[in-house]
């Protein structure tokens, strides 16, 4: 297994205060980071973040190497990390610093009209849905291992400038954990990171509209009358 063979050279606390140091210098010469560090045990507190994390354990549980990013994280070694639509980026600091690149396979049109359809109706609104206060099916669906927003290890893509050859790597781990806190706090970037809009799962598409036994339009125009059903 990939968290037995993995051996720093340093202990996460001498990896945690070289981490510190490498954040100051890079600061002081003009670097614009945005380091993430969690030491909670949870690693979340809120219902995106908690998935997310929930998520990751399953996935660990599967055989995924984590647990060594787990331990980067909560030392402080994840100097930078930025959301954006399908991807991850992020500076890990460990023997050396490196870049980690992580390329997440997008929703594609199809997939997003099922979930609005499913969605249709069941979301009261934007705010109850990224806090995670909707319909207990429709969360059991946008969780859904297989067709939820929560990627799964085969949906990764990822690139590290270290050497390990482990996948994830220790430092790829620590961003994906990493990105889990800042979904925690900004649930609106799990839904950029699957290149999905919330605000479009709290309405519902026309052709999701249940339809009526009989054409009101056409009524209308055969008859010149404006027919209200409210």
């Amino acid at each position: 297994m990939c968290d037995d063979d993995y051996r720093p050279r340093m202990s996460v606390a001498q990896l945690g205060k070289l981490a510190a140091e490498r954040l100051a210098a890079l600061r002081a010469e003009g670097e614009q980071l945005h380091p993430v560090v969690n030491t909670t045990r949870k690693l979340a507190a809120n219902f995106w973040g908690s998935a997310w994390m929930k998520h990751l354990a399953q996935c660990e549980a599967g055989g995924l190497c984590l647990a060594p990013g787990r331990s980067l994280l909560r030392h402080g070694c994840v100097l930078d990390l930025r959301i954006a639509h399908g991807s991850i980026s992020a500076k890990v600091s460990a023997d050396e610093v490196y870049e980690v690149n992580l390329v997440i396979k997008p929703f594609d049109e199809e997939q997003i009209e099922e979930l609005r359809c499913a969605c249709a109706g069941k979301i009261d609104s934007l705010v109850s849905l990224l806090e995670g206060k909707v319909d207990a099916a429709v969360l059991q669906l946008l969780c859904d291992p297989e067709n939820g927003l929560l990627p799964q290890p085969a949906d990764w893509k990822m690139r590290c400038t270290c050497p390990d050859w482990c996948e994830p790597c220790p430092h790829a781990a620590a961003a994906i954990y990493a990105a889990g806190c800042l979904i925690d706090a900004d649930p609106t970037l799990l839904f950029t990171l699957r290149c999905v809009d919330p605000a479009a799962l709290t309405t519902q598409p026309v052709e999701c509209m249940p339809q009526s036994d009989f054409d009101v339009l056409a009524l209308s125009e055969t008859f010149g009358v404006d027919f209200d059903w409210n």
